[in-house]
C-alpha cells in the first residue's frame, strides 16, 4: 500500500485565500486561454462573473499554465452556463497520488439580479477514468454561500471496477453569489494502475423570480391606506 498525499482544503485553504489582483475581465473565449491568466482576475460568461483569487490554483503536480479554460453555454442558457477546464491530468503508478485545488467565486451581475435572477442549480461533470484495483479519479467539491456557509459537499468519481459517477447537480436556488472549492484527485494503484481525466465542466442554471410590478405595489399601497382608514 502506498500513501496518497493530497492538499488540505476546507478551513485551511479558505482561510488563506489571497485577494484578487485586479478586476479586469479576462476574455476566455480566446483560444488557448490558460488558467494561469485568470488567477487574481475575473471572467464573465453570460450574466455570471467568476472571480479567481491569486492562489486559486494549488498543486505540486500540475501547473496552471498547462490548464486551459473556455466558456460553456447550454442551448438554453437558463439551464446552464459556466466554463470548462482542460488538461492532461493523471497519476503515474508506483508513487503517491496527485491532485490540484481550484477555488473561485461566481455571482450574478447586478443587472441580472435587478431582473430577478437567482441561481437554480450547480452542475459538475468530468471524464475521469481509472483501472487497476484501488485506483480512482475524483473531484470533491464544496459549494458555499457568500458567507462561506456550506450548502453542499459532493463528488464525481471513477473508481476502478465500479460504475462511474461522472456528474451531479446541487440545488442552490435563491443564491446570487457562491464560492466553490474543488479538490481534483488521481490515484493509480499498483504497478499497472491508471487514473486520469482531461476535462471538468462547471455550469450554473438559473431561475427568474418575478419582481413586484409598479401596479402591484400601487395596489398594495392603496390596500394599506384603506386598512388604516377603516381602523381610524
Amino acid at each position: 500500500m502506498r500513501k496518497t498525499m493530497f492538499l488540505v482544503v476546507a478551513a485551511g485553504v479558505l482561510g488563506g485565500i489571497a485577494p484578487l489582483a485586479n478586476a479586469q475581465l479576462v476574455d476566455i473565449t480566446q483560444p488557448n486561454t490558460t488558467l494561469a491568466s485568470v488567477l487574481g482576475r475575473s471572467f464573465q460568461v453570460g450574466d455570471k462573473i467568476f472571480s479567481v483569487p491569486t492562489n486559486g490554483f494549488q498543486s505540486v503536480a500540475f501547473s496552471a499554465s498547462e490548464v486551459f479554460i473556455s466558456p460553456v453555454i447550454n442551448a438554453d442558457p437558463m439551464t446552464g452556463l459556466g466554463f470548462r477546464i482542460t488538461g492532461a491530468w493523471n497519476d503515474a503508478p508506483g508513487g503517491g497520488g496527485t491532485d490540484f485545488v481550484f477555488i473561485y467565486d461566481v455571482e450574478i451581475t447586478p443587472e441580472g439580479i435587478a431582473a430577478g435572477r437567482t441561481f437554480a442549480a450547480a452542475d459538475l461533470r468530468f471524464n475521469g477514468s481509472a483501472s487497476g484495483a484501488g485506483s480512482f479519479a475524483r473531484v470533491d467539491e464544496t459549494v458555499m454561500d457568500r458567507n462561506n456557509m456550506i450548502l453542499a459537499n459532493k463528488q464525481v468519481e471513477a473508481i476502478a471496477g465500479s460504475p462511474p459517477q461522472l456528474s451531479y447537480q446541487v440545488n442552490v436556488q435563491g443564491q446570487t453569489r457562491l464560492r466553490l472549492v474543488k479538490d481534483v484527485q488521481f490515484f493509480a494503484n499498483g504497478d499497472n494502475g491508471t487514473a486520469a481525466a482531461s476535462f471538468i465542466d462547471q455550469t450554473f442554471g438559473q431561475v427568474i423570480i418575478p419582481l413586484p410590478s409598479a401596479a402591484g405595489l400601487g395596489l398594495a399601497g392603496l390596500g394599506v391606506v384603506a386598512m388604516r382608514r377603516r381602523r381610524a
